[in-house]
């Protein structure tokens, strides 16, 4: 017979990790449902509202990491690695749209594996403001966000032993995809542009003349 003393134990740990597992789980999902939002606040132009919204996400994170310090195998479980992705998206919008630059691993305090498929994530969203820019007629803006999306492609394709990282090579060949297709929409763009240009000095050349 084994020791009440044990089985009371064992049920006591048994009934701790099954609340800390659902606070995780609970908690995972507000983090990514929160930095979602960030990210279309973002695409609106709402800097303060994504900065608030960050900072909500920020917390949420914060928790799940105090709770896991008791199970650390839940700070790598599959909810908790994409609500750090869709946080490291979140914030690499951010930051480009404040300041063009890509934040680092550091700054986010991420993992390797969270960061690096946060950051092909934010590939995609950076054509969505590319395009958005593009419809503004913000060619210069989409050619920065275009060298952003081939920078961080360009730089990912130089790691080796990227096969133990789950969807990687996924999120790198639509990021490809995603990046030629970006590129075909800024190369018209800036063509159509340079005609346009073209066509109206060629037109103020000619109005002077049509009048003498």
């Amino acid at each position: 017979m084994l020791s009440k003393k044990d089985l009371a134990t064992i049920q006591k740990q048994l009934t701790h990790y099954d609340e800390v597992r659902e606070q995780v789980l609970s908690l995972s999902r507000t983090a990514t449902r929160l930095a979602g939002a960030t990210i279309l606040d973002i695409h609106r132009g709402d800097l303060d509202s994504a900065t608030t919204g960050m900072a909500k996400v920020e917390d949420t994170l914060s928790r799940i990491g105090s709770l896991s310090d008791d199970f650390q195998e839940f700070k790598t479980s599959q909810g908790v690695v994409v609500a750090f992705q869709e946080y490291v998206e979140a914030t690499t919008l951010r930051t480009f749209a404040q300041s063009q630059k890509i934040p680092s691993m550091s700054e986010l305090r991420s993992d390797y594996r969270s960061y690096l498929l946060g950051l092909l994530d934010a590939v995609g969203e950076f054509r969505r403001m590319a395009l958005n820019s593009l419809r503004r007629g913000d060619v210069k803006k989409s050619e920065k966000l275009l060298d952003a999306m081939e920078g961080i492609y360009d730089d990912l394709q130089t790691l080796e032993h990227t096969s133990i990282i789950p969807t990687f090579r996924v999120k790198m060949d639509a990021a490809r995809r995603i990046i030629e297709a970006t590129r075909g929409d800024v190369v018209t763009e800036v063509r159509r542009y340079s005609l346009e240009q073209a066509l109206d000095r060629l037109g103020k050349q000619l109005v002077p003349r049509s009048k003498n």
